[in-house]
């Protein structure tokens, strides 16, 4: 079933804030990846727990539940949505209320990076879905870390900071069989993130891409096959 403008989140309901990043180029790669994983396999699959990593205003997290939803596994697909920064949790939920998505089919969640899902992924036995758009930016050391809205881009050195703490802990967060999806910019060495996945027994490809401001950006997929 090919995904419609009323299976996404809309533009016009997603919540904004002065300290919480909005939908821009990279989120809509990452939904049009996503759009095209429920068509194709997803839907089959019927995933139990998908979990976006620095939601920023949810579009993305917000989305995903819609298209569980309209692929007919709203009743079993749970999606959860963290960030560092408490506006973006804030407005991830607003966002999803503007779209009548309930907190049973998208729970929010305030911590870094895996920490406040470990409950989850317990009970789940791993991830099915886990997608993050980092901070991928190449930015002092320095300024890695925060709580506003510099905490959505800053990556440091190589735009990788952020993103180099957590691959270690991808391949156990994921379900067998579950996916990680992540936006990578060109500067941020998407061959060298993908030997290292490869290295902890990941299947990795580069599935889509686009330009933006002159800078390609990338979705890079990992699998885990058991």
């Amino acid at each position: 079933m090919a995904p419609s403008p009323s299976n996404l989140a809309s533009m016009a309901k997603i919540a904004t804030h002065e300290s919480v990043y909005p939908p821009a180029e990279d989120s809509f790669l990452l939904v049009d990846a996503l759009a095209a994983l429920w068509d194709d396999e997803l839907a089959r699959s019927r995933p139990k727990l998908c979990i976006e990593l620095g939601t920023g205003s949810g579009y993305i997290a917000c989305s995903n539940a819609l298209l569980a939803r309209a692929h007919g596994c709203g009743d079993v697909t749970r999606t959860r949505a963290s960030d560092i920064n408490p506006d973006a949790v804030a407005a991830c939920r607003s966002t999803c209320e503007a779209h009548g998505v309930s907190g049973t089919e998208c729970a929010t969640a305030l911590g870094d990076l895996l920490e406040p899902h470990a409950d989850a992924l317990a009970d789940a036995g791993g991830c099915d879905v886990l997608v993050f758009n980092p901070p991928y930016v190449v930015t002092p050391s320095e300024e890695v870390g925060g709580r506003g809205i510099e905490a959505s881009w800053a990556g440091g050195a190589r735009g990788r900071e952020v993103l180099d703490r957590l691959l270690p802990s991808v391949r156990s967060a994921l379900a067998p069989r579950g996916m990680f999806l992540c936006i990578l910019l060109a500067q941020n060495e998407p061959e060298e993130v993908m030997e290292i996945m490869r290295r902890d027994g990941l299947r990795c490809s580069l599935v889509s891409s686009c330009n933006a401001d002159e800078e390609a950006l990338f979705v890079l997929r990992c699998d885990r096959d058991a």
